[in-house]
């Protein structure tokens, strides 16, 4: 069993007595590993908090239709309902939501931001035509495209855009190895980079890494923080 997979067990109280012994000597002997246990320990709480947040202003909203002209029971018995039915959506959400669902609700293929495109003109520059060519969605002669420009010019946040069309045309291997690689370099593009990673490995069905990989922008960015928030949740 790998580390993620015993706090996993962890938090689900599925270990067993052996692996609550390596669980418990990682927590003393690996910092990383116990950072890693405390993070998610307080992101469950803070996520605990805000749900506990909204039934207090719910139990407000009808403490304060009690004492209106409406029918009280009506108003209580309709708050049943509803209370049933958002158990049921979150239940849904987190517990039977696959990851293929997830990754579509969730992807959508970052907005450019290096080579603004002016519409009607025309450009022969190789960087001009990769990003025309990912703006109208031709992901593959997008990337033909980006990997010219990458021959002469050697560029992260190049290869940042080449793994999302990657990811657009089903090359999710190759989207993550761009991503993975891309994280041992500190730039304005770490925390996109971390997002869509998570993103690819859900693509791929491993579901553990994604979650490693949220938490990890969730510790230390705040691009998409609510919605890799929500993604955790989702996966936890």
């Amino acid at each position: 069993m790998d580390k993620n997979e015993l706090i996993a067990s962890y938090f689900s109280k599925t270990l067993s007595k052996a692996d609550k012994k390596v669980f418990d000597h990682l927590m003393d002997t690996d910092s990383e590993f116990a950072d890693n246990v405390l993070f998610h320990k307080n992101l469950k709480k803070s996520i605990q908090k805000e749900e506990q947040e909204a039934t207090k202003k719910i139990l407000q909203d009808f403490e304060q239709e009690k004492s209106s002209s409406f029918n009280y029971k009506k108003i209580v018995a309709a708050s049943i309902i509803v209370l049933i039915g958002l158990s049921c959506f979150w239940y849904l959400n987190t517990e039977k939501t696959n990851p293929d669902k997830l990754f579509t609700d969730n992807f959508t293929p970052y907005r450019n931001v290096v080579q603004p495109i002016v519409r009607g003109e025309t450009d022969n520059d190789l960087k001009t035509k990769a990003f025309v060519a990912y703006e109208s969605k031709k992901y593959n002669e997008a990337i033909s495209y980006f990997n010219e420009v990458l021959a002469s010019e050697p560029s992260n946040t190049i290869l940042f855009y080449k793994a999302n069309a990657l990811l657009q045309v089903n090359k999710t291997n190759d989207a993550i190895l761009i991503f993975q690689d891309n994280l041992k370099t500190q730039d304005a593009f770490q925390d996109k980079n971390l997002w869509y990673l998570s993103l690819a490995y859900l693509k791929n069905n491993n579901i553990e890494a994604s979650k490693q990989t949220l938490s990890k922008l969730l510790s230390n960015h705040e691009f998409k923080k609510e919605e890799a928030k929500l993604l955790f949740k989702k996966l936890d």
